[in-house]
């Protein structure tokens, strides 16, 4: 590959899948490190997951509800 192609590809983003066990779990290791390294790692991560987390909260809490509703 040339180094022009993986140049470019530097900025390409890419989607991970985790869990947010897995999630937490990275965030741990990574507050282990030295801030200034690791902050702007932690920050992306915390601004993708957040809302993410916050949605399936919502959608759990209505099936939830639903399931009592039933009953």
């Amino acid at each position: 590959m040339s180094d022009k192609i993986n140049e470019v590809l530097q900025d390409f983003n890419i989607t991970l899948d985790f869990s947010v066990r897995d999630t937490n779990a990275l965030l741990n290791v990574l507050g282990q490190s030295p801030f200034i390294q690791v902050a702007g790692f932690i920050n992306s991560i915390q601004k993708q997951a957040g809302p993410q987390v916050e949605q399936a909260r919502k959608n759990l809490e209505a099936v939830e509800k639903a399931q009592k509703d039933e009953t």
